[in-house]
């Protein structure tokens, strides 16, 4: 199915500049330019908070579902012209609104229009992006399950969007309007809810189910938990925003309410994961499969901590720290662990698919060295709870070694990343280890065809 789905031409940009939006940001952690324990609202924070959500995830999301989105529903792309139009605006438009936070912060040689402007651009381009997704999966109906958690993850795009145009003319009006004003104290936990919560995760939820299948080799039909997890997240990620953002005398109670249903959906999804891994025909796991398995454990661990806080009444003290846990230890590591097998399987295709039938070649995993990587892996993960804890306490030098050790193993991965891009094109497949574990062992040519 892959193969017949053809290779994106724009998703490898995507991936590209999705990495280095990531260095960008870990670099302005590691330089304390961004302090993330004194400065959560300071113009300098929302530098490094776009490059991540804007810059890091929503363009790995876009890069990952303009290939994976014909995948899932068996159908070709809308338009393979139109992501490079969404890809130029985004880009521009969040350079513009990283020069307008420098404006906030008191650069008096860069224009503050350029934070609405930028956010618009932004918006166009994530707008662009989800249009197309959307036309292919309206065409492609009647949808498959993964396939629904997209299009809910597309809709939470353009709320998240909406609210931070609303944001950006607040904070660059002269005298903004009562209404703007209000989204600056009220909807900033909306914003975060859909973003977070809807576009990565719900749409992280859905890729997922298809490429874990896919990789470990495990069933692919849709359970009752499936939905479940989708109405439940998506339902309740509504009621809480509209809680907050419409705040009445039931306000607090009704958000309650959302975040316990979509803690419940996402307890459901985690439930179907843990099936697919005990289901999965590929015995010995692959490291992407492994670090994805520890991405989840994050997710698992922020939800019930997140739950905890709330119980006891300490969310606002600790929210800094448990959106740490949630971006760099769930959607970061989820997304990393993914980019390892999804830039070796698509080079794959590229340089050696076509010689399938007409001679020996390498298989996906002799593209890159999982036994120098793994370590990698380890010391970006082993970074992010030092990391949430040095935030949680205020220890400024503990997370700062923290944010040196993951922005060293992001380049380290990347260097991995570059590697597996750039193989040699007259390789041949390497030696298989008795016993190593690999599927179809025992036959090299179905081993081969499908590039595990």
């Amino acid at each position: 199915m892959m193969i017949a789905a053809g290779v994106s031409r724009w998703t490898m940009l995507h991936l590209g500049a999705a990495v280095v939006a990531l260095l960008i940001a870990e670099v302005l952690l590691v330089s304390g330019y961004t302090d993330l324990i004194e400065g959560l609202r300071a113009p300098e924070t929302l530098i490094a908070v776009h490059l991540l959500t804007v810059g890091w995830l929503s363009l790995l999301m876009l890069g990952a579902l303009f290939q994976f989105v014909p995948v899932i529903t068996n159908s070709q792309l809308f338009s393979q012209r139109l992501p490079i139009i969404g890809f130029v605006a985004i880009v521009v438009g969040l350079a513009g609104m990283i020069a307008g936070f420098a404006a906030l912060g008191g650069n008096e040689f860069l224009p503050l229009a350029c934070l609405p402007v930028g956010g618009v651009l932004v918006l166009s381009g994530l707008g662009i992006g989800a249009f197309n997704i959307a036309a292919t999966l309206w065409r492609a109906r009647p949808l498959p399950m993964q396939a629904l958690f997209v299009a809910a993850g597309l809709g939470f795009l353009v709320l998240t969007g909406l609210i931070g145009i609303c944001f950006a003319l607040a904070l660059s009006l002269p005298e903004p309007p009562a209404m703007l004003v209000g989204f600056i104290r009220d909807g900033l936990a909306a914003h975060v809810a859909g973003g977070l919560g809807g576009w990565f995760t719900l749409t992280a939820m859905g890729v997922s189910y298809r490429l874990l299948s896919m990789f470990m080799l495990a069933p692919e039909e849709a359970r009752w938990t499936s939905y479940a997890a989708l109405a439940l997240t998506s339902g309740g990620l509504l009621l809480l925003m509209g809680a907050i953002l419409f705040a009445g005398d039931n306000s607090q109670s009704v958000a309650f309410a959302g975040a316990f249903l979509a803690a419940l959906g996402i307890g459901f999804y985690l439930a179907d994961i843990v099936h697919l891994f005990r289901q999965r025909k590929r015995r010995d796991l692959e490291l992407n499969s492994i670090a994805a398995a520890v991405a989840l454990g994050f997710l698992a661990f922020a939800i019930a901590s997140t739950t905890i806080a709330a119980i006891t009444g300490t969310l606002t003290r600790f929210s800094a720290a448990l959106g740490y846990l949630f971006v760099f230890g769930w959607l970061s590591g989820l997304g990393l662990s993914q980019l390892y097998k999804i830039v070796p399987f698509m080079t794959w295709l590229e340089v050696f698919g076509r010689r399938l039938g007409k001679g020996p070649v390498p298989r996906v995993q002799d593209l890159v060295n999982e036994h120098r990587a793994r370590y990698w892996f380890v010391l970006f993960f082993g970074s992010v709870p030092i990391g949430a804890v040095a935030i949680a306490f205020a220890n400024a030098p503990l997370f700062h070694v923290a944010s040196l050790a993951q922005l060293v193993a992001t380049i380290l991965v990347g260097f991995e990343l570059w590697h597996a891009r750039h193989p040699d094109p007259d390789a041949a497949p390497k030696p298989l280890v008795p016993g190593a574990g690999l599927p179809f062992a025992k036959s090299p040519h179905i081993t081969r065809t499908h590039g595990d």
